[in-house]
């Protein structure tokens, strides 16, 4: 099976490549972050011209699309930008997708939903708080009216990226501790973090079942970020006074998060796919 990541050099990318299975031949592509000593193709989704020749050379069975602008506050102050790259660029390589007749796998985001009323299923309705959810839904809508199609709604990846590529919770937390720095984090606030290798294992394996719809991929553990710093601190060994909770009230000048918006994860687990909890996912990095 030959299989296409477009957004390679991003840390589900990464992870997608390191694991891998044997039988699978995998193209990838960097925009903004090549990746020393990996030969990946350069691809602007937005260039349709770029799109055909990735697609003539790679000629994929799948594509797993996960090139995106991915901060949900620069989108506050960007939304022209990250709406091109995001619904446009998707609905482009969508479209080449669906000529190769190749499964289009979207990742997507929690940020679909309002917070109000967890835990979501993959049915609920979608009503986004922030411009960055409101895009991932434009995208989702796209990919929902196609044919052939799988969408991956993940939650708070953590992980080594790339050098040079963008950071997560983890490895700015970690950071901090580091140089002996505070990091206040949020505690009224709850996500689902997932280690970002078994969320790319999570992702082969419902390929290889060659299931489509949607699919909610996250660990089972529901915490703050203040609880996740405390288990950094811990797994760590830093002195967990160096976590401070604060209140999101007490930010300005970022995007409205949901306050609530994790998963149920029935869907999965009748599949036999369970991620490691925070502590061990920490202890695996560690």
């Amino acid at each position: 099976m030959r299989v296409l990541v477009t957004g390679g050099s991003s840390l589900i990318g990464k992870h997608l490549l390191q694991s891998k299975p044997e039988d699978i031949i995998l193209e990838s592509t960097w925009y903004t972050n090549p990746v020393p000593g990996l030969q990946m193709l350069h691809l602007d989704v937005s260039n349709k011209s770029q799109l055909a020749y990735v697609f003539e050379r790679t000629k994929p069975d799948v594509v797993i699309h996960c090139a995106a602008v991915g901060s949900v506050d620069y989108t506050e102050s960007h939304f022209t930008e990250t709406r091109q790259v995001n619904v446009l660029g998707t609905e482009n390589v969508l479209k080449a997708s669906q000529d190769a007749k190749a499964l289009f796998v979207y990742i997507s985001t929690n940020a679909v939903f309002d917070g109000s009323s967890p835990p979501y299923d993959e049915t609920h309705h979608r009503q986004p708080v922030n411009r960055y959810g409101s895009i991932k839904r434009e995208a989702e809508n796209l990919v929902m009216d196609s044919r052939n199609w799988l969408i991956i709604r993940p939650f708070m990846l953590y992980g080594y990226p790339y050098q040079g590529g963008r950071g997560n919770w983890f490895t700015a937390i970690l950071s901090l501790l580091s140089g002996g720095e505070t990091a206040k984090l949020v505690n009224d606030t709850y996500w689902q973090p997932s280690l970002a290798l078994d969320v790319a294992q999570a992702i082969w394996r419902l390929i290889e079942l060659q299931v489509e719809g949607v699919y909610h991929v996250a660990s089972d553990d529901r915490m703050s970020l203040y609880q996740f710093g405390l288990k950094v601190a811990e797994v760590w060994g830093y002195d967990p006074a160096l976590i401070q909770p604060i209140k999101s009230s007490n930010l300005k000048g970022i995007a409205l998060r949901p306050v609530d918006s994790t998963f149920k994860l029935d869907k999965i687990h009748e599949l036999g796919i369970k991620l490691r909890g925070v502590k061990e996912g920490l202890q695996t990095l560690k």
